[in-house]
Formats: structure tokens, C-alpha cells, sequence
């Protein structure tokens, strides 16, 4: 398994830029550091600390802490994770490279929302539901390119008065996890297996109890959660490692399944009510 290399906030370097550059003032020192990089991903490996410092107009001592807030213990340990970098970028290519693409899209997103929405039918689906629905803080942990239906999700329960947490492979406070317990509810969402897989070590120690959302069927995760939610069966992963790999479930499987989930939640809490 190779998840020994990653941790959770060190698990993609790209989005962790992304995520710093979106969040920046264009003079914060981050922002400027952040912006260097994605401008340079090709050349990073090749470059000195001293050039990044000087064309950024920063101290090494910035670049440094810059490093280790994004993960890193040094430099070069940032620099040798960029040939993941590039595979990642190639993902995106592939994931296009169709002729036709517009049939392709359209017939496997339809293909997908059949999937999910039989999943959601199953006994499994219900079972998640009610660990949700009962847990006292919940705290949702995904990689950051997978954060924006968490966060729609996060928005969508406030409406019942729930409060979610969210934590991402961008987030540089993870310290909320020491504090679960377990009525807590710690959900990690990992549509590919990939994040799953990085952090299985970092998760040994939480108390609350922790489900995973995935489509990755490996044994692998069992022991690592009290329950595993499988958010569909054709796309049939199952894997031990960590590969670059993109199709419609990343782009859009979470989204549709947060939708199916809010609206039981919906159902679950209006029934709740009306018993009041």
C-alpha cells in the first residue's frame, strides 16, 4: 500500500496551491508563494529555494514555513512529489481525449446516476443514514478536489439546524480530530479510494467513529472503519495502491449522492417534527 508517503494535508500538492492561492490576498506572502509555483510546475524540480526566494522577493524562512504548512518537512520533499504532479495533469488530459466526447460524457454520467441511485436503495444506504443522523459532531474528511459537494452539503444541513465540519487535504488546523469521541462521527469521503488510502495511519488514533464513502472496494479498509459505504458497483475498483484516475464519479458521484442523502435527512427530520 502506498500510502506512507502522504498524510492528510499532504496528499496533493496541486490542489494544496490552488487552495492557498484562492484563499490569499495577492500580497499575502502565501498567495505569492503559491502562484510562483503553479507558474513554474514544470521547472519546480530544477529550481533552488535562493531563486524562489528571490523572484518572490521573500526570505528562504518564508518558503520554508510555506512548505511545512502545506505538508512538507523540506524543499526537496515538495520538489520529488511533482512527477505526481504531471500525472495528475495527465488525468485531466485522458479523462477529455474522446472523439466524442459529448456522447461519452452524457452516456456515462447516466450510467453513473443509475449506479448511485440503486445503491441508495439498500440496506447499507439506510444504515448510513441513521449513524449520520445520530451522532452527536460530525466532521467530514475528503481531498480537497472533492470538497465542493461536501461543502453544498454543509450548507444544505444547516437548514435543520446541524452544524458539519469539514477538513481537506488544504485544511492547515486538523486539530478538531483529537477532540472527536465516540458519539462523534468522523466520514471520510474517498470516491476513488486514493485519500482513503493516505491517511489510513493518521485515522488509528480518532475516537469517533469513522465511516467511509468510496467506490474502491479493496479489503484494505476494514479494519481502518466501524462501517464502509459503497456508492455504487459498476465502476468495480478495487485497489491496494494509489493511482491517478479520473472518470465521471469523481466529477459528479459525489454531488448526486449528497443530493439522495440531504433529501432522506429531509424526509428522516420532517418525520421527527411532525411527531412532536
Amino acid at each position: 500500500m502506498e500510502g506512507k508517503n502522504y498524510n492528510i494535508i499532504k496528499f496533493n500538492l496541486l490542489t494544496s496551491l490552488l487552495a492557498l492561492l484562492n484563499l490569499n490576498d495577492e500580497n499575502d506572502t502565501d498567495f505569492v508563494i503559491a502562484r510562483y509555483f503553479l507558474l513554474h510546475l514544470n521547472e519546480i524540480k530544477n529550481i533552488s529555494i535562493y531563486k524562489v526566494a528571490e523572484e518572490c522577493y521573500v526570505s528562504r524562512s518564508s518558503i520554508q514555513r510555506f512548505i511545512k504548512k502545506i505538508g512538507y518537512n523540506s524543499f526537496t520533499s515538495m520538489k520529488n512529489s511533482m512527477d505526481e504532479v504531471l500525472r495528475h495533469e495527465e488525468g485531466f488530459i485522458d479523462y477529455t481525449d474522446h472523439t466524442d466526447y459529448r456522447s461519452f460524457i452524457s452516456s456515462s454520467i447516466a450510467d453513473m446516476i443509475a449506479d448511485i441511485e440503486k445503491a441508495s436503495k439498500s440496506v447499507s444506504f439506510k444504515k448510513l443514514l441513521n449513524i449520520f443522523l445520530s451522532a452527536k459532531t460530525i466532521v467530514i474528511l475528503t481531498a480537497e478536489d472533492s470538497s465542493h459537494a461536501c461543502k453544498v452539503f454543509q450548507q444544505q444541513f444547516l437548514t435543520f439546524g446541524k452544524l458539519v465540519r469539514i477538513l481537506s487535504s488544504a485544511s492547515t488546523n486538523i486539530s478538531i480530530l483529537d477532540t472527536l469521541d465516540e458519539k462523534d462521527l468522523l466520514m471520510v469521503c474517498s470516491v476513488t479510494g486514493n485519500y482513503a488510502l493516505a491517511i489510513s495511519d493518521n485515522l488509528q488514533a480518532v475516537k469517533a467513529k469513522k465511516v467511509l464513502i468510496t467506490l474502491n472496494h479493496t479489503t484494505f479498509f476494514e479494519p481502518y472503519y466501524s462501517f464502509i459505504y459503497y456508492l455504487g458497483n459498476n465502476a468495480n475498483m478495487s485497489s491496494r495502491y494509489i493511482v491517478s484516475s479520473r472518470n465521471v464519479y469523481n466529477n459528479y458521484g459525489l454531488a448526486f449522492f449528497f443530493d439522495l442523502f440531504y433529501h432522506e435527512c429531509f424526509l428522516a427530520y420532517q418525520k421527527h417534527r411532525n411527531k412532536q
